[in-house]
Order: structure tokens, then C-alpha cells, then sequence
């Protein structure tokens, strides 16, 4: 393609409403233009790159198996309805639109439900299985605060997978096969090395944990958590146990101690004169099936609900609201404790308080703290210690006793056991060698295709502009034209000469001055750059020079030509 048949242009402007540099890099170069926030149209660079990944992406995936389909955005409200997450209750990023008739719709943002549905009609016996059926199509997700560019958007282009199998053994191979696949498209991307599996929550998809792949970066909205022997931990399950146990003490004498109006954790360990590591924090929650829990961790840490949720085997919980803790404590906000715990009441209480003695803790009675506390004396003894708490840097792997180093990442990439929840809900069933009716396990597999170019331009960029690896690059070649009639004909010949040898060129042939060229070549980031001026031409010889590379190199036709691989 010629420069000057090229619509965009470069721009030395950085946008005002851009804070993530991936967007900034990719607006300036051309690549995409931002219709508002969380949602961006692809030029045609940003687009042959996006088809790059895509291609990459589908590659994989027909080799293990995969068949292609083109799925419907429009969803019926019914079909999600069997499944329990029409609700914005349970799935609160809906898009959802309504027919002239009143006829409410949902905008897709998954595809478990009508993949399933539209499989109903050829799945019947165990010969129809196993299945891999996959889509790459926009995705609508309303999230509350889209950010960071492409990393986090409104819509977006999504690669989604699902696997149907008999058994969970046969899941399970089907499931491994997709981790291995993922790893090769993340190698092919050039991210390979940076790119790890790590154990998630499921979310919405699944109780059970899922897996996501996760490549390490400064601007990473996740913490991943790393236990000595490659494993990996998203921080919102990550197990953990503290650093320095807690040291047994001679029992004090309890008090309840007045602290009317102090409000806050550092106010309270002031007025109290504790450190941090004597004092409890006790939150109330109520499951799904209505029981009021009291959740107790040591006060340097938080409690984290998806853990407390695990531990409870419950669907869901929920914070007590401040007339809920009230009701429940019979004291205001701030003074709920493990002293005078209602009756009936599931206590949880996590394993940072082990061996913790002469501790702080709420006395359920407005206007007071209890110190001095001490479990089977001034409270019962827990008949179990759980690890309920969120995980923080320079804790330790319960399995291994070592510290776990803790790294910021991206998710480009997850895969979810479902189970049956899906097939069961939607009435899928397949018929067995004996005649049997069986439920159908399944699974599901994203890779955020377009966040991929947020973070591909993140990592792959320097002070100058993007750096695409060449398996993305939207051109192999920049070819920059400067000087007279001979290089004019020269930057011709040799443009003519790489397409014609199947070369994808980029050839900049404005009339345009040589330091904004080149530099629009080091903005726009493509692979290899070659330069023909007044000087190749009366040597025949051209100017290359690698991206990534700071020194350029005279080059001969056929050298050129060798190291281009034509």
C-alpha cells in the first residue's frame, strides 16, 4: 500500500482524553479512532493487524479440532432466563434493547446459552460427541468504568470457545488441549515468555475455579501471585499465610474499653495503643440461603468474599447492610466483634488469627472495643482456622511455607470448566452405548482478541512508537522514498519488486520531509524499514535498518532480499 493512498495520517498530538498509552500510541499512528469511551473503530492498519491476531488465533484452534461459527449478538430473554443470569442481579454488565413490539432482548456478551441451544438440534447420541465449536465476534459487556484503552472496553472482539463432552475425563483432555493451544498463540504473538497460566475465580460462568492466562506487565489491573515451582495464583484466590505467626502471650485481663466517635483503623490502634497486628476486623454477611455469617481476619488484612464464599459452599453472599449489622449486633456500624456473637451465628475466622492473644475486637455494644481478648477464655476457640483473607505481598504459599513474589498482568486469555449447568438448564442431553440418557459436560474458552492489541502495542513500543512483532505487524516492509527522479524510480522498482515476491509494504511516497518519514516510520512500529535516497541510488544499494534495532545497514537487492526471507 502507498502512503498517499492511505486515509489516515499521523498525528504528534497526544490525546487529551487518552490516560493508557496503548490507545495513545495506536490513535497517534493511525491504527484506531476512539468513538467514546471503551469503544474504538479500527483504521485500516489497527484492522490488518486485528485480522493478524485473528488468523493466529484460528489456526490454533482448527488444529485441535475447532469448527467455526458465526453466532447471533441479538439474544431472547427466555433462553437466558433458564440459565438464572438474565437477571442484573446475577450479571450486572447487560446491554440490553427492546423490539418496536416491547420484546426485550439482550446484546451478547457471551454465548454459553445460545451455543447450546443451537447444538440442541444436532447432538443426540454419544457418536455426536466430542464437540469443539468456536466464534470470533464483537462482544457487548457494560462496564461501569471502561479504562486503559483497549484493555478494558465496552466492546470489543472476542475469541469464545466451548467444548462438549461425555464424560469428565474426556473434559478434562478436551480442556488441556485448549491450555496447550493458548500457549502457542501466545508464543506466535510473541508474548510466550511473559504469558502465564494462572488459577481464577470463575465468576459467573462457574463455582469452581477457572484458569486465566496472564501476561506480566507494569499496567496490569491484576496481581498474580507466584508459589516456588512455576504456580501461579490470581490474587483475588490466591491461598496465603502469614508471614510472622503470631506469638502465644501470658493472658491479660479483659476489658471493654469506651471509644465513642473514633472512627477508623488508625485511629482506633492510636487510641487503643495496639499495633495493627493485635487488632481484628469482623464483617457480616448473609448467604444465599439466608444465614447470617461473622467473618473475622487480623486487621492488616482484608477478607476476601470469593474465598469466604468457597468456605461456605454458598452460590453467593452479601455484605450486611448498616441496618442489618445493627439489627444483627444490637450496636452501630463499626463495633461489630467476636465478643457476644448472636446466638445461632456461623463464626468463620481466619488463620492469621492463630496463636493471636491479648487481641482487639469489636464488643458488639455501641461506643466500645474489647481488649485483651483471648479465644476460649473471652471467646469459643474455633473449631477451625480457614484462610478467608486477601492475599498480600510477602505472604507465604501454604503449601511450600515460602514467600510467593507477586507480579502486576493483563488477562488476554481464560478457559472455564462448566460442568453441566448449561446443558442441564437448556435440556441437552446425549444418549449413551446403553441406550442412557447423560448429561453433557462442558467447557469455555475466551481470548480477548482486540485487548490483545492494547497490550501487543503496551509491551511491544518504546519512546519512538510501536514495535510489532512480524507476526502482527500490519506491513512487513516500510519502504521510505527520499530524494530525486533515480530514487523515485529505485523506491518503485523495489516496492514492485516485494509485492510481486508477496511481501506485504508499507511505501512511503509523500512528498514529505525525510525527519517527518522516518519518524512516522518509527511511530507506526513495522518490523523492517528500508530507506532508498539519492545515495542507495547511485550506489544500487538500499538503506535497512530492523526496528528494533538502532543501526542501519547498506544493503544489495539480493541481500535484501535474503534477509526478507524472498
Amino acid at each position: 500500500m502507498k502512503m498517499t493512498e492511505l486515509f489516515t495520517r499521523t498525528s504528534k498530538t497526544v490525546p487529551g482524553d487518552e490516560t493508557a498509552r496503548n490507545a495513545q500510541l495506536l490513535i497517534q499512528a493511525g491504527f484506531i479512532h476512539k468513538e467514546m469511551a471503551g469503544v474504538y473503530a479500527y483504521l485500516p492498519l489497527g484492522l490488518r493487524v486485528l485480522e493478524n491476531i485473528k488468523s493466529i488465533v484460528r489456526e490454533e484452534m482448527n488444529a485441535i479440532g475447532g469448527q467455526e461459527v458465526m453466532m447471533t449478538t441479538l439474544q431472547p430473554r427466555d433462553l437466558w432466563e433458564k440459565t438464572n443470569r438474565w437477571d442484573d442481579a446475577v450479571v450486572d454488565n447487560w446491554f440490553k434493547t427492546h423490539l418496536k413490539n416491547g420484546t426485550e432482548l439482550g446484546v451478547g456478551l457471551t454465548h454459553e446459552e445460545p451455543i447450546v441451544d443451537a447444538l440442541s438440534a444436532y447432538i443426540n447420541s454419544y457418536k455426536d460427541l466430542p464437540i469443539y465449536i468456536y466464534q470470533i465476534q464483537n462482544k457487548f459487556r457494560n462496564e461501569l468504568r471502561a479504562k486503559s484503552g483497549l484493555l478494558r472496553g465496552r466492546e470489543f472482539v472476542m475469541k469464545d470457545m466451548y467444548s462438549l463432552a461425555r464424560s469428565q475425563e474426556e473434559h478434562s483432555s478436551l480442556y488441556e488441549q485448549v491450555a496447550v493451544a493458548y500457549k502457542r498463540v501466545y508464543e506466535r504473538l510473541g508474548i510466550g515468555d511473559v504469558t502465564y497460566r494462572v488459577l481464577a475465580d470463575g465468576g459467573y460462568f462457574t463455582e469452581r475455579y477457572s484458569d486465566e492466562f496472564q501476561t506480566f506487565s507494569d499496567i496490569g489491573e491484576d496481581l498474580v501471585f507466584e508459589a516456588e515451582g512455576g504456580v501461579y495464583y490470581n490474587g483475588e484466590v490466591a491461598p496465603s499465610k502469614v508471614a510472622k505467626p503470631n506469638v502465644e502471650e501470658v493472658p491479660q485481663p479483659y476489658q471493654e474499653v469506651p471509644g465513642e466517635g473514633v472512627v477508623g483503623v488508625e485511629a482506633l490502634l492510636q487510641h487503643l495503643h495496639i499495633p495493627i497486628e493485635k487488632s481484628t476486623k469482623t464483617l457480616l454477611y448473609t448467604t444465599d440461603s439466608g444465614k447470617t455469617i461473622v467473618a473475622a481476619v487480623r486487621s492488616d488484612y482484608d477478607i476476601n468474599e470469593i474465598k469466604l464464599r468457597k468456605v461456605l459452599n454458598s452460590k453467593s453472599i452479601t455484605l450486611a447492610s448498616e441496618t442489618e449489622m445493627e439489627r444483627l449486633t444490637g450496636a452501630k456500624v463499626g463495633y461489630a466483634g467476636l465478643v457476644n456473637v448472636p446466638s445461632g451465628t456461623t463464626v468463620i475466622v481466619d488463620d492469621s488469627l492463630v496463636g493471636l492473644s491479648n487481641f482487639e475486637t469489636g464488643s458488639n455494644k455501641t461506643g466500645y472495643h474489647s481488649v485483651n481478648v483471648n479465644f476460649g477464655r473471652d471467646v469459643p476457640s474455633p473449631e477451625k482456622f480457614y484462610d478467608i483473607k486477601q492475599a498480600k505481598s510477602g505472604d507465604l504459599d501454604p503449601t511450600t511455607n515460602k514467600p510467593m513474589q507477586t507480579h502486576r498482568a493483563v488477562e488476554v486469555g481464560n478457559i472455564f470448566p462448566l460442568e453441566t449447568k448449561y446443558t442441564d438448564a437448556l435440556g441437552l442431553y446425549y444418549t449413551d452405548e446403553h441406550g442412557q440418557q447423560q448429561s453433557i459436560i462442558m467447557g469455555c474458552y475466551g481470548i480477548g482478541v482486540s485487548r490483545l492489541i492494547g497490550v501487543l502495542a503496551e509491551h511491544f513500543s518504546d519512546e519512538k512508537g510501536l514495535v510489532w512483532p512480524e507476526n502482527v505487524a500490519p506491513f512487513r516492509v516500510h519502504l521510505v522514498g527520499l530524494g530525486g527522479e533515480e530514487a523515485v524510480k529505485q523506491a518503485e522498482e523495489l516496492y514492485s519488486v516485494l509485492t510481486t515476491a508477496g511481501v506485504p509494504v508499507l511505501y512511503d511516497n509523500r512528498d514529505a520531509r525525510a525527519g517527518e518519514k522516518l519518524a512516522d516510520a518509527d511511530l507506526i512500529g513495522i518490523p523492517h524499514r528500508v530507506v532508498v535516497s539519492d545515495k542507495t541510488a547511485a550506489s544500487n544499494t538500499y538503506e535497512y535498518k530492523a526496528r528494533q534495532t538502532p543501526d542501519a545497514k547498506q544493503l544489495s537487492q539480493t541481500e535484501l532480499l535474503h534477509l526478507l526471507g524472498k
